[in-house]
């Protein structure tokens, strides 16, 4: 009678039994290390290398794995340097305005020139002042505020694809060719002042993973621009 101790090894061990025995015993190839010239893999090429071949080329597309990463980081890194500092430049121009007329006019061309985009719109929940009483003002009327409802309900600007009564209510004729904007929301949900939109011909441009706190940011910047000249003119 066969003993079980005669029975071949493959019958006792399966694949993940012997994965586990090398993770746990590194040192086994160094314990034996003819095996590293015996064992043979086969490679993409059809022909077949050692272990130790193979080892060194699993390194090395490590290394360059790694490098490709370090590389993206880098350039995201010296990416969002730079638009910090462009809209470090476009605070202060904003500050330097002298009314809302020239103060949307500024935010205007400068986020078509320096932030590259396509069509901008601002919207805001105020009756016309006194100075200027632009396309900008839509006045306090509900069926306004509740169109742009969800901006102030969601924690994050709104990007990607906007409906299209949504876009032809921001961007007029331009909505047609907007392919993808970013909504920011000004002022706070209990205290809203209104929106600005930003608009893209590409439709990748406002994707859900794009900026979330440079738009944030911009949107806090200009609502107390705007709150500033706002006091200005009550005065």
């Amino acid at each position: 009678m066969t003993r079980e101790l005669d029975r071949p090894l493959a019958e006792d061990l399966d694949e993940r039994t012997v994965a586990d025995y090398l993770r746990h015993h590194a040192d086994f190839f160094e314990r034996h290390p003819e095996l590293l010239a015996e064992l043979r893999l086969p490679h993409e090429t059809g022909s077949a290398v050692s272990l130790l071949e193979r080892q060194v080329q699993v390194l090395r597309e490590q290394r360059q794995q790694l490098k490709n990463k370090l590389g993206t980081l880098i350039r995201n890194a010296q990416y969002n340097e730079e638009l910090a500092r462009r809209l470090h430049e476009l605070t202060l121009t904003l500050l330097e305005t002298q009314d809302l007329r020239e103060l949307f006019a500024v935010l205007s061309t400068r986020l078509l020139d320096r932030f590259h985009a396509d069509a901008v719109a601002i919207r805001l929940f105020l009756a016309p002042q006194r100075e200027y009483d632009g396309e900008e003002f839509l006045g306090r009327d509900e069926l306004h505020q509740r169109r742009f409802e969800r901006v102030f309900r969601a924690a994050e600007p709104l990007r990607g694809r906007l409906p299209p009564e949504l876009l032809e209510a921001l961007f007029d004729a331009e909505a047609v060719d907007i392919a993808s904007a970013a909504l920011i929301p000004l002022g706070e949900k209990d205290d809203p002042l209104g929106v600005l939109a930003l608009g893209s011909y590409d439709p990748e441009r406002f994707h859900r993973q794009a900026g979330a706190m440079f738009l944030r940011s911009l949107g806090e910047i200009f609502t107390g621009v705007i709150r500033l000249h706002l006091s200005h003119e009550a005065d």
